[in-house]
């Protein structure tokens, strides 16, 4: 890694660039993590290390947002895609591949009978509750968590039609009785209850099997968007965990290690609503993307990565709090139990020490070649080492000792 002050020349110069070219100055995505620093401009990644376009390395626990499981350019995976790019990645009529990739998703979810594909989770939620108004004949909708950047899920004054923000309603998972509440003031008007289930902390099933049992009770359809915890949590799903049987599931993000592809999964009484309804687009029957996918379900399985992901996610939680208490810093830890998607959380009443510890601690992080988000979860994947996990731990350390002293 560069150790002069222009550490990030390359970087600057492209995001100049960029603010002359592309709306918003970046990818979303992409935006600066700390205002401190610039938006790093990534070249390559393999395994869990990503370098950026100065030659700076970093194990990543961004990963893509959690697209990444198996490792950044899995040979294996990356493999199975091209092989059937070649033999055309997207054909004028169906596919065999639409079949197996449907037969293989729902071996994964034992309560799923059909499936539908998409090509990103924003679709996938989205298409959740198309299905789930033509179901129920109803319009408004319950959400607690993040699911997506269409209109229905961002409903904010100024961005989307008028009204749309009185049909999506919003309640906190960790406390079904605001969900009672919101039933209660709208009786037979609600077509479906849409929770992500990592917003549930610290994660435990007990809430998640009440909310079900206060959807069904309504008459709506309860749609658990496991879009960032489906093949990362152990046993591969948080229904699959604390046996849930929901109608309606979600999944994207590590479904393909990195290659575009989305489903929505369903009960039989439910997804049949979706015959005949158009949620349908040019690319949701790409097949390189579902090739992809298969292979990395398979690899999940053959490689032992869900339990690899979480004894390292343990290891990597455990040793950050370690850290923060020997240095005195208001700092928790967040992730059991899903260890791997862990967050760091500084807390405190004073808003400017917080911004402090936290601008000296994840810019250092980065300065020591870990890339970590602020305000995101974290992601474990297959290539983070035993070594890896003690190296961040150590950068952690020398990182909350300097933050320990703003």
């Amino acid at each position: 890694m560069n150790s002069t002050l222009d550490r990030y020349a390359t970087s600057r110069a492209t995001s100049a660039r960029a603010r002359e070219i592309i709306a918003g100055g970046q990818h979303l995505s992409g935006r600066a993590l700390l205002s401190e620093q610039p938006p790093l401009y990534l070249e390559r990644g393999k395994g869990c290390r990503v370098l950026d376009v100065d030659g700076n390395e970093y194990i990543d626990y961004l990963l893509a947002y959690g697209a990444i499981v198996l490792g950044y350019a899995d040979e294996e995976v990356d493999a199975a895609a091209f092989a059937q790019a070649r033999q055309g990645q997207l054909l004028s009529l169906n596919h065999r591949l639409h079949v197996e990739f449907a037969e293989c998703l729902l071996r994964w979810f034992p309560a799923a009978e059909l499936a539908m594909f998409m090509k990103t989770g924003s679709e996938a939620t989205t298409a959740a509750l198309r299905i789930a108004r033509r179901a129920t004949g109803r319009r408004r909708v319950i959400r607690c968590g993040y699911h997506g950047w269409h209109d229905w899920c961002l409903p904010l004054e100024g961005w989307v039609p008028d009204g749309l923000d009185e049909q999506v309603l919003e309640f906190d998972a960790n406390d079904p009785d605001g969900l009672t509440a919101i039933l209660a003031a709208y009786p037979r008007e609600v077509a479906a209850v849409i929770v992500a289930p990592e917003m549930v902390l610290p994660s435990r099933g007990e809430p998640l099997h009440r909310i079900a049992a206060l959807t069904r009770a309504a008459g709506a359809v309860f749609v658990l968007d496991e879009v960032k915890t489906a093949f990362r949590i152990r046993p591969g799903s948080i229904q699959r965990r604390y046996d849930l049987t929901p109608d309606l599931t979600t999944v994207s993000k590590a479904l393909g290690n990195g290659w575009p592809v989305a489903a929505v999964l369903g009960t039989r009484a439910v997804m049949e609503h979706a015959t005949g309804m158009h949620c349908s687009a040019t690319y949701h029957g790409e097949v390189s993307a579902m090739a992809a996918a298969m292979r990395t379900l398979e690899l999940i399985e053959e490689r032992g990565v869900l339990d690899h992901v979480w004894t390292q996610g343990e290891r990597l939680i455990e040793g950050f709090e370690r850290a923060a208490v020997r240095h005195g810093l208001p700092i928790e830890m967040f992730g059991e139990p899903l260890p791997p998607m862990p967050m760091l959380r500084v807390t405190g009443e004073d808003a400017g020490l917080r911004d402090r510890i936290t601008q000296t601690f994840f810019g250092e992080m980065m300065k020591l070649g870990v890339l970590l988000h602020p305000r995101h979860l974290w992601f474990m994947c297959a290539e983070h080492s035993a070594e890896d996990v003690r190296r961040t731990i150590d950068a952690a350390d020398q990182a909350m000792e300097l933050a320990s002293r703003t």
